[in-house]
């Protein structure tokens, strides 16, 4: 079972061991030729890399370090294990 941290409950769920599902926004800056990542699951969330690999490496690091300083996890139970889907936007 997965449920979006975002929904009620997340957080008591998350102690109960189930699975916590997470948006992350990832987009590229043409003109400063960078992959930025944000979410508006977590606060504080906002990552700048050259490449989408190291941006994934970062993401990683860093939602499990933002969880546990927003106390929305223990750090001896927070892990992070992505899972990238696509999405397109056509405006």
């Amino acid at each position: 079972m997965k449920y979006p941290l975002s929904y009620p409950l997340a957080r008591w769920l998350g102690r109960l061991g189930v699975t916590l599902t997470v948006a992350i926004d990832v987009t590229y800056d043409k003109e400063a030729h960078v992959y930025v990542a944000t979410s508006p699951d977590i606060d504080g969330l906002v990552l700048e890399t050259d490449s989408f690999k190291s941006l994934i490496e970062e993401v990683e690091e860093a939602v499990v370090n933002l969880l546990t300083l927003n106390k929305k996890s223990t750090p001896s139970k927070t892990q992070a294990d992505l899972i990238f889907r696509d999405h397109i936007v056509i405006a």
